[in-house]
């Protein structure tokens, strides 16, 4: 009887059983799928996070404005290839200075290309440095703190050839000479003969003195040529007057000579 009894109890148990470990298994493969499913999202996301990461290379170029004063600034280094000549400018003594003695050229150094085929202007590719510049690229890609634009002949924003999408190629070409300082002329700016600026600026200096001050009081010892020097210079007006000047004081030491 008691036998018969205990069966009884396990028949029906047996399906209460069943039921709670199905339960189990159900539950334990929904939170497998749940598990695997969160985990898969967040590689995704990760995926996507270091895919957006970086900015589009080229995409600072905006940044670089056409330098005022162009003409101010310090040919360096020209080139000429078959129908094309190019003068580098760079801003400032400062930024060859540092160069010269070894250091990184300073914030603020502007490198501008001006291009020229058969002798007719091109274009401006210009180059800038700006402490913190470039860091929205990516390591491989990044060039350091410059960032790259190109100007039409009219000095604007140039859209399309060199310009446009095509700027990234300068990021390219320039992200090879990482070792000097991403420039394709440092050695000519190591090589740059600082002396010649400043007797260039010497003798400009002479010559406008010369050109726009002249006195015939300077003169004084030779009375007998101020009549000449006076009526000459005042015959002759603005570019020719250098020429007459030198001519006026060969004549002066000619007839000094003769006397």
């Amino acid at each position: 009887m008691k036998k018969r009894l205990i069966q009884l109890t396990i028949l029906l148990l047996a399906p209460i059983l069943t039921a709670c470990n199905n339960n189990d298994t159900g539950t334990k493969d929904n939170s497998q799928q749940v598990e695997n499913s969160t985990n898969s999202q967040q590689e995704e996301d990760s995926s996507g996070a270091k895919s957006g990461e970086y900015a589009e290379i080229g995409s600072g170029s905006h940044l670089v404005k056409f330098p005022e004063d162009l003409e101010k600034g310090i040919i360096f280094a020209t080139y000429d290839r078959g129908a094309i000549h190019e003068n580098i400018y760079v801003n400032s003594r400062e930024a060859i200075e540092a160069v010269q003695k070894g250091e990184d050229l300073p914030s603020g150094t502007v490198i501008t290309l001006e291009g020229f085929r058969d002798g007719e202007l091109e274009h401006y590719l210009v180059m800038e440095n700006r402490s913190g510049w470039g860091s929205q690229y990516s390591p491989d890609e990044r060039t350091g703190e410059w960032e790259f634009q190109a100007f039409t002949p009219d000095k604007e924003v140039m859209a399309d050839g060199i310009g446009g999408q095509a700027i990234g190629r300068c990021y390219t070409c320039h992200g090879n000479q990482e070792e000097d300082q991403f420039m394709n002329s440092l050695d000519q700016m190591k090589e740059f003969d600082l002396d010649e600026i400043s007797k260039s600026k010497k003798s400009s200096t002479e010559n406008v003195i010369l050109t726009e001050h002249w006195k015939v009081s300077e003169v004084s010892s030779m009375n007998d040529s101020k009549d000449l020097i006076k009526e000459e210079i005042n015959e002759v007006d603005g570019e020719h007057k250098a020429k007459i000047i030198q001519d006026v004081l060969l004549r002066i030491y000619l007839k000094q000579f003769e006397s």
